[in-house]
């Protein structure tokens, strides 16, 4: 006979004696109560059966309704005696296995609350995926899956060993959303036959384990959730620090010829020389903030580039003539800084510095439908082998495509009065 080493074997307890009197006194009324009905049935059934003509007939005169409660004293008080030794050997089961008798183990009722980090229909999938499932089944000792019934309504489902489940040992889980409050999974154990016999922490026992498998389920659901959310936070992370170094390759010719003019007029045109330099401060206002930020206005935008062509102009004299047209409504839009600029720049450069005649540059900026449509138009030289391939149009694109990928693009074309027309797209999402 194999048995185990006695430095694996747990220590006996002993239970509470408050505690295991009542174990005694609600095992003893349970099956005092099961009998009952059980010879209330029998009682009723012998009576039928005594009061039909052909079996009165056969039974001597000494037989009466007394002797048929008589007969019925012996089933009631066996299962009586049985129910005092099933309850001595489940305390000693216990005793030995190290595990002291608690008031749960009492209960044919028992009930736990798991609390759902996820959404009520999440919760509410999650609990029928793992209910209907074999592991559950197997861990509940029933040989398969449990048998399963759901109310998608009543956010409730219930598993058995077998069908009709008001006569089996049904658990019940019922996912609760308060107003308010986080989802809660409510799980007890059902009202049926079971609770007419001696406890052995059945039910306790089916209500963790359903307990234990939907808290796995919900610890795994979050975990993913949260690797996805991480995996998010760093992705924007990664992309803001793409966009700030973006921004922050500002082409330093313009700041250095701008002051290079500024001290050539401080000398010859001191009047001249404090508009530039008023200029230059605006323009300085409005783009250093940009660096650090993501998102901008058209309006900010728009100052910005009111401020950078008001030095060119001044620097290129009558060559260069500029226009801004913008309605109420694109003016609060969203637009990424830097970006404007960037066109109006890449219109200077290869437009009007180029040009041997005068100029202008129209910027204009509306709201067409949902989609916000800026554009820069010159009537400079127009459409070269070096428009496009500077670092200007390519930052734009790049930064288009990281900040609304199919939402955004940015074409350029030639005018139809010459020169080019850049034309910025960028729509509402949804």
């Amino acid at each position: 006979m194999k048995t185990t080493p006695f430095f694996l074997r747990p220590a006996a307890v002993e239970h509470d004696p408050k505690l295991v009197r009542r174990y005694r006194r609600q095992s003893l009324l349970r099956m005092w109560a099961a009998t009952c009905l059980l010879g209330v049935f029998i009682f009723l059934l012998l009576a039928a059966l005594f009061n039909s003509a052909p079996l009165r007939t056969r039974l001597s005169p000494e037989w009466n309704w007394w002797g048929i409660f008589y007969s019925l004293a012996w089933p009631v008080a066996f299962p009586l005696i049985m129910a005092n030794n099933y309850v001595q050997l489940r305390l000693k089961e216990l005793s030995e296995a190290g595990t002291p008798l608690t008031e749960e183990m009492l209960s044919a009722h028992p009930s736990r609350v798991l609390v759902s980090p996820l959404d009520q229909l999440t919760t509410y999938n999650i609990c029928t995926e793992t209910l209907s499932g074999l592991a559950v089944g197997m861990a509940l000792g029933y040989g398969g899956p449990a048998a399963f019934q759901y109310s998608p309504f009543e956010g409730k489902i219930l598993i058995a060993p077998r069908r009709p489940m008001w006569l089996t040992q049904c658990t019940e889980a019922r996912v609760i959303a308060e107003p308010g409050q986080p989802v809660e999974v409510r799980i007890r154990r059902r009202f049926g036959w079971h609770f007419f016999t001696v406890q052995r922490g059945g039910a306790l026992h089916a209500v963790e384990t359903v307990a234990a498998h939907l808290q796995a389920q919900f610890e795994q659901r979050s975990r993913v959730l949260r690797a996805i959310k991480r995996e998010q936070e760093l992705e924007k992370v990664a992309l803001h620090a793409k966009l700030s170094a973006l921004q922050a390759q500002v082409e330093p010719h313009f700041l250095f010829n701008t002051l290079a003019n500024l001290k050539y007029l401080i000398r010859t045109d001191t009047a001249t020389a404090q508009e530039m330099l008023d200029h230059l401060v605006g323009y300085l206002q409005n783009s250093l903030p940009d660096m650090r930020s993501v998102s901008s206005t058209v309006e900010r935008e728009l100052a910005l580039v009111r401020d950078y062509l008001s030095i060119m102009q001044i620097r290129m004299g009558q060559r260069l003539r500029f226009r801004i047209e913008a309605g109420d409504d694109a003016l609060v839009r969203p637009l990424p800084p830097a970006m404007l600029i960037s066109l109006v720049e890449n219109a200077i450069k290869h437009g009007m510095e180029r040009a041997s005649r005068p100029g202008e540059i129209v910027i204009a900026a509306a709201v067409d439908g949902n989609a916000l449509r800026v554009q820069v138009c010159d009537d400079g030289v127009g459409l070269t082998e070096q428009m496009g391939q500077g670092f200007g149009l390519s930052n734009i694109h790049e930064r288009l495509q990281l900040l609304y990928g199919e939402r955004a693009k940015l074409s350029v074309a030639a005018g139809e009065q010459g020169g080019v027309v850049a034309t910025l797209i960028i729509k509402e999402q949804g």
